[in-house]
């Protein structure tokens, strides 16, 4: 008989959600997959399958009802599950349900299965990550309802140990919110993006996560021993005796740091030079917005409007948006909040506006563009923001600004909305500041007649990153090409920031790139005194800006990134590492 081979040391590459470091044990955690017995009912059955429809409801909503009401669910866990009670209540949602079982003749877990999957097709398509993940949410509401209907139980893992490591194929909000309740203190997923809701909340929770980690629950056994570097990026399997004994030094090292970071938080933005840098939130959801308070920002520097749009059988009216804008607006007082109008294309409201079909929606009628051409939808908008205006310091950007024209175009219609207002009496601010975002080619190139009629820059290095070097950012295969430190992108970085200079407006940068560490010292070296983070990072970000001195700013204020790659490389991953890797 052969004696059983001694596990091999096994590392693999995979994505950062949350930096952090564990030491631990794998337990797998198998997806739920319900199988639906019925599709279709009689006429006769109508009644009884929405009568186990409501019941479903009910049963969601109390689970949700009662985690709320557990003293241990506190901060993001808590907004999270109220968005999850707010999708459950959405009355358009659940008559879409409803349609479907009545019309359809659907039973109540294929109506549910249905109507939900639409919603969630809508997210997934969408070619903006930051909305693409939403639907993770409404999956969440969807298992919540179909375990309901069909009396599934969820898988208990109430028995959880300290040193445990959950490896599942995709993970969900309330898989999220659940770990943390229990102890998680780590996971790892084979799917997954920096961007969706669970990640976002993983951060929040300060779960270690690492993700695009393909067949790791098929490999990994229940007990196998896990290094999650998610520093580096990477899962050792089985690790031998001196990697494991170089890891638990490194473990001992990095909880010290984290001691150390959460002292910086409280403390202000400021470089070792005495430069202030105004450190904002980037927040995309209403349920978020408690986290400028508790993390203690100056304001919010982007708050993304699309979650107003999506998912819904109308367009969201001038009162419902007022009342979202209106709580920002108070909440980021007296700070301000900058809110981007509407920034997605035609086609992803093609089921209430009938929009011609376009090859590429990313070149195509999206952004500022689609605002101007449904002036309606653009004024609704714009009254609804003007009218908050009154309530805090409220900033209005405009995506996808091509040129000096673009702008004049939407301001136009803001001093149409302004002059509509006051007629009929209602009070506004008596002055809201107008401001573009920086993310096409052509507007950085145009900076400096942006900057001498609007009031702020804002760069948007996502999207700037994507059209100035071709490269999708969405698209996995081509990462190696889609470089926010491409010379390039800094060449236009700077050309933006020196346009703002000579006519003296603000730039901030928004953008992903402003959250990642080591590109922090280099937007601080070159001069960038506006940042605007996701609220994951905030503390990271500070603590990296607090390191940052004169000698930083000698190193990179007179490159002009017009030399090769590797020479900016150099300056990034060399130079700048010990302002960003302590």
């Amino acid at each position: 008989m052969a004696e059983p081979r001694e596990p091999v040391m096994k590392t693999l590459p995979g994505t950062i959600i949350q930096p952090g470091l564990f030491i631990g044990s794998a337990r797998i955690i198998i997806a739920k997959s319900y199988q639906i017995p019925r599709l279709q009912i009689d006429s006769a059955e109508i009644e009884a399958e929405l009568e186990s429809l409501q019941t479903a409801i009910g049963k969601a909503e109390n689970d949700l009802v009662r985690l709320l009401e557990q003293e241990a669910v506190a901060g993001q866990d808590r907004q999270i599950l109220q968005t999850h009670l707010m999708i459950l209540k959405d009355p358009e949602i659940m008559d879409q349900v409803q349609n479907a079982i009545r019309s359809k003749l659907h039973s109540a877990a294929h109506a549910v299965k249905t109507s939900f999957e639409s919603i969630i097709r809508q997210f997934q398509e969408l070619e903006n990550d930051f909305f693409a993940q939403r639907a993770s949410d409404y999956q969440d509401v969807s298992h919540r309802l179909l375990t309901a209907i069909l009396g599934e139980t969820e898988e208990d893992i109430s028995d959880w140990q300290p040193e445990q490591i959950a490896i599942l194929r995709d993970i969900t909000p309330s898989q999220v919110t659940g770990f943390s309740r229990i102890g998680v203190k780590a996971y790892c997923t084979e799917h997954g993006s920096y961007t969706s809701h669970a990640s976002i909340l993983s951060r929040a929770m300060g779960i270690t996560a690492l993700t695009a980690l393909p067949d790791i629950s098929r490999e990994i056994a229940t007990g196998t021993t896990l290094i999650v570097d998610a520093m580096d990026g990477t899962l050792i399997i089985d690790p031998d005796p001196a990697t494991l004994a170089h890891y638990e030094q490194h473990l001992a090292k990095y909880r010290q740091d984290l001691l150390a970071l959460r002292e910086t938080g409280s403390k202000p933005a400021v470089t070792l030079s005495g430069r202030q840098i105004k450190l904002r939130l980037n927040l995309e959801l209403a349920s978020e917005i408690p986290r400028i308070k508790e993390l203690g920002a100056r304001g919010v520097g982007l708050f993304r409007t699309e979650f107003l749009y999506l998912g819904k059988d109308r367009l969201p009216p001038e009162e419902e948006q007022y009342q979202v804008y209106r709580e920002i607006a108070e909440q980021a007082a007296p700070h301000s909040v900058t809110i981007r109008t509407f920034d997605l294309g035609g086609d992803k409201l093609s089921h209430l506006i009938p929009s011609p079909a376009e090859e590429n929606p990313y070149l195509g009628c999206r952004g500022i563009r689609f605002s101007l051409a449904h002036e309606e939808i653009f004024k609704t908008q714009v009254r609804a923001i003007l009218r908050a205006g009154t309530q805090g310091k409220v900033k209005l950007m405009f995506p996808m600004v091509m040129d000096v024209l673009d702008f004049l175009k939407a301001r136009e219609v803001v001093r149409i909305c302004q002059t509509e207002l006051e007629t009929e009496g209602i009070s506004i601010a008596k002055h809201i500041p107008l401001g573009v975002m920086i993310e096409v080619p052509s507007a950085a190139l145009c900076a400096a007649e942006l900057a001498r009629v609007c009031d702020f820059f804002s760069i948007g290095t996502n999207d700037l990153v994507q059209y100035t070097l071709a490269a999708d950012r969405n698209n996995d295969g081509l990462s190696p090409y889609y470089l926010s430190h491409h010379p390039a992108v800094l060449q236009l970085i700077r050309l933006s920031l020196k346009a703002a200079r000579k006519y003296k407006k603000p730039v901030s940068v928004c953008g992903e790139m402003a959250s990642i560490a080591e590109y922090i010292p280099l937007l601080v070296g070159m001069g960038i005194n506006e940042l605007s983070v996701n609220p994951g990072q905030y503390y990271t970000t500070k603590a990296i800006i607090r390191r940052c001195d004169d000698q930083l700013e000698s190193l990179v204020k007179n490159l002009d990134f017009s030399g090769s790659l590797s020479e900016v490389e150099s300056l990034i991953y060399q130079k700048l590492k010990p302002y960003y890797h302590s």
